[in-house]
């Protein structure tokens, strides 16, 4: 890696440390739960053939730059596959692991397969507390007390590469989709979320490292600015004026210029909650990043939004 990424990561592990952070995107505004997430992009498959492409190109370089294997590939957060480059996969790799916690998301996922044969898949709660939330009134008494404890018991490794499918910034936000949530969402809560966001990412990092080939891989894909235009309302997202102002207008062609510049939109508090935890010094002890990829999710264009995201994309290796 050249001087200038290693110079970076330190800088991102300094600058965006959620602890550090403002927070001005309230988890209240991302409400989904993963099921009824899942359900609302089946349909999203040949949308989103141009971040697929992206992903692949991701991987390919992956593989071309580290020794891992090609046996065996772990997807974290698979859903419906529609970001998946099912094709390239099961090109690749011999056996294909798929987790999520919508079954039926996983079954659309292996409907697009043409190797059913190299799959096994696992119904897991990536948070390692859903059974010990029932509301979110209960999550906002109990979030100071949380231990979570993802149970990866299902799975067979070990894995050669694995892939975390954007997944960190979805996972609190299930707990308040509820039509009458009143919860209250002071920043105090907000940095409350982002230090238990922060211990599941440690127990999933510390988990996964048990469970890595010698030579594996863990390639952590994250949503990291939205870029949102409510076209009925005339709503822009904060970071969609930032992006827009620092590339001239020309996001897609600027990617990586967007990526050298998140340690400073990060401290106005426009980087998604969740974004940074894969720098935590606890999962930096364990791994080290080996490479870095910038992405534009082309996530949603029709008569009522426009709206995209910034994913950044790390490849960490075990020390």
């Amino acid at each position: 890696m050249d001087n200038f990424s290693n110079i970076l990561i330190e800088k991102v592990k300094l600058d965006m440390n959620p602890f550090n952070r403002k927070v001005n995107v309230p988890y209240v505004k991302f409400r989904k739960a993963n099921i009824l997430r899942n359900d609302s992009t089946q349909h999203d498959w040949q949308h989103w053939g141009g971040y697929r492409d992206q992903i692949r190109q991701v991987l390919e370089q992956t593989l071309e730059h580290n020794r891992c294997g090609r046996g065996h590939i772990l997807l974290l957060g698979a859903g419906n596959g529609n970001d998946v480059p099912i094709s390239y996969i099961e090109s690749i790799f011999e056996r294909i692991t798929i987790v999520d916690i919508d079954e039926k998301a996983l079954d659309r996922f292996l409907a697009k397969s043409a190797h059913p044969e190299k799959y096994e898949r696992a119904i897991i709660d990536l948070t390692g507390v859903g059974r010990e939330v029932s509301s979110p009134d209960d999550l906002k008494e109990k979030v100071d007390d949380l231990l979570p404890k993802v149970d990866f018991s299902p799975l067979h490794p070990p894995f050669d590469v694995v892939m975390n499918l954007c997944f960190t910034t979805q996972l609190i936000s299930a707990f308040f989709y509820r039509k009458k949530n009143r919860v209250v969402h002071t920043p105090e809560y907000s940095a409350q979320l982002d230090q238990l966001l922060e211990r599941i990412h440690i127990n999933i990092f510390e988990s996964l490292r048990g469970l890595l080939a010698s030579d594996g891989v863990i390639v952590h894909l994250t949503d990291t600015l939205l870029l949102q235009h409510m076209k009925t309302t005339g709503y822009t997202s904060p970071a969609t004026f930032k992006t827009l102002e620092l590339t001239g207008g020309n996001i897609r062609e600027n990617l990586d210029l967007i990526y050298e510049h998140l340690p400073e939109l990060a401290k106005q508090g426009l980087c998604l909650p969740g974004a940074f935890v894969h720098v935590h010094p606890q999962i930096m002890r364990l791994y080290k990043v080996e490479l870095r990829f910038s992405l534009l999710w082309e996530f949603v264009h029709d008569e009522y939004e426009d709206r995209n995201y910034f994913v950044s994309a790390h490849v960490l290796t075990k020390l």
